[in-house]
């Protein structure tokens, strides 16, 4: 089976939302930045705006609103941080081709090409729109489910099921 694509952001941002979820702290550290940190920036907010012309001192009326907004824009941070890294670790935007034969995996590229065998993937995850193949635990190689058919999907999922186990957690 071969399957060929280009990654892109979006394929990206999936990948590294779906390795976040790997265990509970980064799990907790996606709740906090994505949920909890937006919700008391916008709350300081609030309040610092509720204080301005009263008695409080215009110094922690100013710290209050310049943190509540810090607190607010902070999962724009963290995308703008993820786009950096995505950019910097790309050395160039050309397609990939995967073949998956009995006993490797074929990486090809532009500039690249190799084979790794399948004892050296440790486990896998997946959701509906990419597949994470782990040599590692924090390294893995991303497959992108749209650039595969049902068939390259359904195929790929029984290669890996007969060859690899799933990560359980």
């Amino acid at each position: 089976m071969q399957i060929q694509f280009q990654l892109n952001f979006d394929d990206y941002l999936a990948a590294q939302r779906l390795h976040e979820k790997r265990s509970l702290w980064p799990r907790f550290i996606s709740i906090l930045n994505n949920y909890l940190y937006p919700l008391m920036g916008l709350l300081g907010l609030a309040c610092g705006l509720m204080l301005i012309g009263s008695q409080a001192s215009t110094h922690s009326v100013l710290i209050l609103v310049v943190c509540g907004v810090i607190l607010l824009c902070w999962p724009f941070y963290i995308w703008m941080r993820l786009k950096r890294c995505y950019k910097r670790t790309r050395s160039n935007n050309s397609m990939c081709k995967l073949t998956f034969d009995e006993g490797f995996m074929r990486i090809e590229g532009e500039y690249t090409h190799g084979e790794i065998e399948w004892k050296a993937v440790k486990s896998y995850r997946e959701n509906e729109k990419i597949f994470l193949l782990y040599t590692a635990p924090a390294i893995f190689i991303a497959i992108p489910k749209r650039a595969c058919s049902e068939a390259q999907i359904s195929e790929l999922r029984a290669i890996l099921l007969q060859k690899v186990l799933p990560s359980v957690r």
